[in-house]
């Protein structure tokens, strides 16, 4: 039986749903290419995507076809499902077909009800109907955290059991080259400055951790952050010292990681949380919310406050500036060994042993085989963490 792959994600813009998507496939490829007795197990994998142009994912054993007739929900629900309807469909974006049910389909987070402000009406009263009703019809859901299963499943009304987990990775940063010029582009000293990311939704905290920086007093790094505007924080930024940067590239980026003091995530929730855990593959020291999914990802090497509590926060910088650089070297040791623990092709051997079980003929005792393998093999995985 196929595999279909709902690759309508080729043609979106990359962000961390479509980048999950495009590194799990890769990692996949690379495995069917290395191993043909996979290959023959799972049978053929072919991803289907809207008739346009699209970017050459560089797959060798995965098969692109284009679908026609349209492209976004329209084209899910109606051309993809008439595509795949003869094979187990895996969409990896968070939606789905309704009316294909050999499907496994991943959920990311559960954002649209935890953050709604992230989000415009429309998105958020589409994804609220539509995604209870593609967990309840599809064959097996997967996540990215144990975090993210609780919050889902209680929102989607499934049990904790149907997911498997499905972790993202932070290796892909180290295929981006850095940017030689961003930090003088920018007036930065390497090691001179806090780094953090963040956007428009007050999920990510960057007021609070603003005022947090101010408060920690001025013999601390400078403040730099990098992403989206920050409504109304400008202004407050120069007066503190913090510098907005607005967006920059992918390779700005990592030579902003690379020349950082340390990183700072004071996100409020997160499914996941990649920013820390990219900064921890460069070797940055952390410094991090205990909060939704960041502690069971990234284990004991950050330095932990309360993103709810300006003073504590103020109170973990002040002990990240005040540390001996045996001290920080630790930090960097334990977050790199943390980082180590997620790889692609590691998440990709899950995916596969999951789609094995799908191949299976139709009927209780498969769909039996697949929930009882979730359950063992997600054990499993977050007790080697």
């Amino acid at each position: 039986m196929t595999i279909y792959v709902n690759a309508r994600f080729l043609t979106q813009p990359l962000s961390g749903v479509q980048r999950y998507a495009r590194e799990l496939l890769a990692a996949l490829d690379r495995a069917l290419a290395a191993d043909p007795d996979l290959r023959r197990r799972l049978g053929p994998v072919v991803a289907l995507h809207p008739a346009e142009p699209v970017a050459d994912p560089g797959w060798t054993v995965i098969e692109r076809r284009p679908v026609p007739d349209g492209n976004g929900h329209l084209w899910e629900q109606a051309a993809l499902a008439r595509a795949a309807r003869d094979g187990v469909l895996l969409s990896l974006g968070n939606s789905g077909p309704l009316l294909h049910r050999r499907q496994v389909i991943c959920f990311h987070d559960a954002n649209v009800w935890l953050v709604p402000e992230a989000f415009s009406l429309r998105y958020r009263m589409l994804h609220r109907v539509l995604r209870p009703q593609l967990a309840r019809r599809a064959a097996a859901l997967i996540t990215v955290s144990r975090y993210s299963a609780s919050e889902l499943a209680a929102r989607l009304r499934v049990g904790t059991d149907r997911f498997s987990v499905i972790p993202n990775s932070a290796v892909h940063i180290r295929s981006v080259a850095p940017d030689a010029s961003a930090l003088q582009r920018h007036g930065l000293k390497r090691a001179g400055y806090l780094l953090t990311v963040g956007n428009r939704s007050s999920n990510k905290n960057i007021s609070r951790l603003v005022a947090a920086h101010r408060l920690a007093g001025p013999a601390l790094p400078q403040l730099v952050i990098a992403g989206g505007a920050v409504p109304g924080l400008a202004r407050a930024g120069d007066e503190t010292g913090a510098r907005f940067l607005g967006r920059v590239t992918d390779g700005e980026l990592r030579a902003l990681y690379e020349g950082a003091a340390g990183f700072v995530f004071p996100s409020l929730y997160e499914g996941f949380g990649i920013p820390p855990l990219e900064a921890m593959e460069l070797g940055v020291p952390v410094l991090a919310a205990r909060d939704s999914a960041l502690p069971e990802v990234l284990g004991g090497a950050p330095i932990w406050f309360d993103p709810r509590d300006e003073v504590d926060m103020a109170r973990a910088l002040r002990n990240f500036a005040g540390l001996s650089t045996a001290d920080r070297a630790a930090m960097v040791a334990a977050g790199r060994k943390r980082a180590l623990a997620f790889t692609w092709e590691a998440s990709a051997a899950r995916l596969a042993k999951l789609l094995e079980q799908l191949q299976q003929p139709v009927g209780r005792t498969s769909v039996s085989a697949v929930r009882q393998i979730r359950s063992k093999s997600t054990a499993r995985l977050m007790s080697r963490r």
